[in-house]
């Protein structure tokens, strides 16, 4: 098949896909279909945070797009606040992770 289709909230949230999943990662790379890259929702709660790492020993980028509510994108210690409507790149040196504002905060993210 050319293209495949999926709910996100229909895909179980896991930490187990690799060492920086949180548990509020949906990959949904995989039952698309997609295998050059990763790609996630991540649906955080008001507080939670993502798990921090770098992609130095893989030499993968983020991106991250910020579909509703805010939070803070963390780079090396220097927090940077993103709204829905934000993107963000990051490359693979930098260690990084996601933290949400009072609201909770849902992201797209790509590894690639």
């Amino acid at each position: 098949m050319s293209f495949s289709v999926v709910k996100a909230a229909d895909v179980p949230a896991s930490d187990a896909e690799h060492p920086a999943s949180s548990p509020y990662d949906r990959r949904l790379s995989t039952p698309l279909g997609i295998t050059r890259f990763g790609l996630y929702e991540v649906d955080l709660p008001a507080g939670a945070t993502t798990v921090p790492h770098d992609h130095r020993q893989d030499d993968a980028e983020d991106a991250y797009v910020v579909v509703r509510g805010s939070g803070w994108l963390v780079v090396d210690g220097v927090e940077t606040a993103l709204a829905a409507g934000h993107a963000a790149g990051v490359t693979p040196e930098p260690e990084r992770w996601f933290r949400a504002g009072p609201d909770g905060c849902t992201l797209l993210a790509v590894c690639a």
